[in-house]
């Protein structure tokens, strides 16, 4: 039944409980009325019967008059009386009485006939023996006085019975109304009570157990939905429940591939890694797809989801049913090989690397080939917790990668090259966790003029360190190498610029006094057009003169990627930034690319300069490049000066700035750890 017949059986029900109500009420106030008529027409009949006793009494009187005294002249008169009395209870008796007195009034008019009777002889009587004939006419009315009293009397209790009984009648009858109209009322608000009662089990209820179900599929429980009830809750309820398993299945599932995504994966991983013990063990495989990145970069994102899709396909058809498949996101799959051992899951894990490796896939005339590096480790009861066997799968998967690619590596505790992995991946995390957790610790080296022009102004260059989670800090040496590898330079970068540029806005008295601050930025900076969307947007939010600012980037970098090195070098210089060539030398063509590139500064190459008093061709090669960026109408910065003699030997060459421990051990200048 729908809603709308809910109400209307509720309804109904209502009009008919208000008919029937009526029905009733009418009816015992048309009993009331007819009481209430009768109690009237009683009254009305008893004041007739008064009158009429009023009439019999005097008729009386004149009887024992005439009889009594022989006063013959009211003879006439009592006998009209009599017949006036007699018509009288006729007409009482013809009418429609609300009491039963027919036979008494028949004979009480029979009994005034009769004395009306004596009076007519009275008046006839001769005038002898008239008193003695009086005397018997005398004692034979007082027999039919006493008669008529007797019934005179009777007729008045009865009426007066009557009146009575029709009063208490009436008055039951309207008491009768009064109770019933309660009753009635309260029988129809009790009903209308039941109605709500049963409509709101009937509807709410249902509804209520939708919401809370809903509720509790929100939460994560699975929805149940209600079976009974109103066939809207019941259509919605089915409706929400194909939506909520809709929902989550697509919350569980890769839009892409159809597989499990990451979420749903660890919650089946942490499952079946409560069920191992000594008899049952899993395999945990990691697939990282190898050049996938050409065919997505040469053939579009479409092609790249096509390929992916069509490695899914080739996953599942190696696995069994029981195994769990999923993708973790970009080219990465993860695989669950349940209750299997390392043996079997190595046989599983080379047939989907062969039939990753045989895969030709068509492009715009072109075929392109794929493989797939592939680490698995065994999930036992020796296991520690989940991210150990993430980690470890993660690991070997790498080392499988580091290794040639295209082949399955088997996570060992003991295997020197996982464990160096592993140390990796850790540094890498703290390395994250120091960036998540603003660790940052930014320290500055001056940059000292040697040429009297220069020898007052005010340069530094920011060096960054790290704070690990126990305080102890991290050099560049130790996390550089990573950053780069791992493609978090970056964000690195964008840390450092931000941090300066703040510290630099905060502090107006060191921004005056300064001449430039130089920051470093990695070469993968330079071709992350976000990381020169984000220099541009602090800069300008922060009001810094872009005079003072000077990035540098190395010399390898920068030849590494020319075209972008130029794009980023121009972008910047036109707000007024100014740019050094960092690590000068150290490549194998460097003088080939100094016209190419629009940079203010070089930095010659420590490596030349810390050992010039002591190397012919290194103090050569420091006069070379210093004469060739005067050439250039470049400056020089000489790093790595570590001595008076190698600062007044690049005096003497004419190198303008140095830097290095002679002149300034590197200091303090933010420590935005918390």
């Amino acid at each position: 039944m729908r809603i709308k017949g809910y109400l209307a059986t509720v309804i109904l029900a209502c009009l008919a409980g208000g008919f029937l109500i009526e029905l009733l009420l009418s009816h015992q106030f048309r009993l009331a009325h007819e009481a209430s008529e009768k109690h009237m027409q009683s009254v009305l009949w008893n004041k007739d019967v008064e009158s009429l006793a009023i009439d019999i009494s005097q008729y009386l009187i004149t009887a024992d008059l005439v009889l009594g005294s022989g006063q013959t002249y009211l003879v006439r008169g009592g006998v009209s009386k009599g017949r006036f009395i007699v018509k009288s209870l006729e007409n009482l008796g013809a009418q429609d009485s609300p009491i039963p007195l027919t036979t008494e009034l028949s004979e009480t008019a029979s009994t005034i006939s009769s004395m009306s009777h004596y009076l007519e002889e009275a008046a006839v009587l001769p005038n002898e023996n008239r008193n003695e004939q009086l005397s018997y006419l005398l004692a034979e009315s007082d027999r039919v006085s006493e008669l008529l009293v007797e019934r005179l009397r009777r007729l008045r209790s009865l009426s007066e019975a009557a009146v009575n009984t029709n009063f208490k009648l009436q008055a039951n009858e309207r008491s009768n109304v009064t109770l019933i109209q309660y009753l009635s009322w309260g029988g129809f608000s009790l009903m209308v009570l039941l109605l709500w009662y049963w409509a709101n089990r009937q509807i709410s209820s249902p509804l209520r157990q939708l919401t809370q179900m809903a509720r509790d599929a929100e939460a994560g429980e699975v929805f149940v939905g209600v079976t009974s009830g109103p066939k809207e809750v019941v259509e919605l309820s089915n409706n929400t429940r194909r939506l909520t398993n809709s929902l989550s299945y697509q919350a569980s599932h890769d839009a892409l591939t159809d597989l499990n995504n990451r979420r749903e994966f660890s919650r089946m991983l942490a499952h079946y890694s409560d069920t191992v013990d000594d008899s049952v063990t899993h395999v945990l495989c990691f697939v990282d797809l190898d050049h996938f990145k050409v065919v997505n970069d040469t053939c579009g994102h479409a092609a790249g989801d096509e390929l992916l899709a069509q490695v899914a396909r080739l996953i599942q058809v190696c696995v069994r049913t029981t195994d769990v498949v999923a993708r973790l996101g970009g080219d990465e799959f993860a695989i669950l090989l349940t209750s299997c051992g390392v043996p079997n899951g190595s046989v599983i894990c080379n047939d989907i690397r062969k039939a990753i490796a045989d895969v030709r896939y068509q492009w715009d005339g072109e075929v392109y080939r794929i493989s797939a590096s592939i680490g698995l480790t065994l999930i036992d009861s020796h296991t520690s917790s989940i991210e150990d066997i993430l980690n470890a799968a993660d690991t070997a998967c790498k080392v499988a990668k580091d290794s040639g690619r295209n082949r399955v590596h088997t996570f060992d505790v003991g295997d020197a090259t996982l464990a160096d992995k592993r140390h990796e991946m850790l540094w890498i995390n703290q390395i994250n966790n120091a960036l998540d957790k603003k660790r940052i610790v930014l320290h500055r080296q001056s940059i000292i003029g040697l040429q009297p022009q220069n020898s007052a102004d005010k340069h530094y260059e920011i060096l960054l360190r790290l704070k690990a989670s126990d305080g102890q800090l991290i050099y560049p040496n130790q996390f550089l190498p990573l950053v780069e590898r791992y493609h978090l330079g970056p964000r690195l970068d964008r840390e450092v610029v931000n941090a300066t540029f703040d510290w630099l806005a905060t502090h107006p008295q060191e921004l005056a006094a300064l001449n430039t601050c130089a920051i470093n930025l990695s070469g993968q900076s330079i071709a992350c057009q976000d990381s020169l969307s984000f220099i541009i947007t602090k800069l300008k939010q922060a009001g810094l003169p872009a005079e003072k600012i000077c990035f540098e980037i190395t010399e390898t970098a920068a030849i590494t990627d020319l075209e972008n090195a130029r794009q980023f070098i121009a972008s910047l210089k036109a707000l007024g930034c100014q740019f050094a060539l960092d690590d000068f030398g150290s490549g194998l063509s460097s003088f080939a690319y100094l016209k190419t590139l629009d940079v203010d500064i070089i930095k010659i190459d420590g490596m030349f300069v810390k050992d010039m008093m002591t190397d012919a061709v290194n103090l050569a090669t420091v006069r070379s490049i210093n004469d060739v960026a005067r050439a250039l109408g470049k400056q020089t910065i000489a790093e790595f000066v570590e001595s008076q003699d190698i600062a007044g030997e690049l005096e003497s060459i004419g190198v303008d700035f140095a830097q290095g421990y002679y002149f300034d051990q590197p200091s303090l200048l933010v420590d935005l750890a918390p």
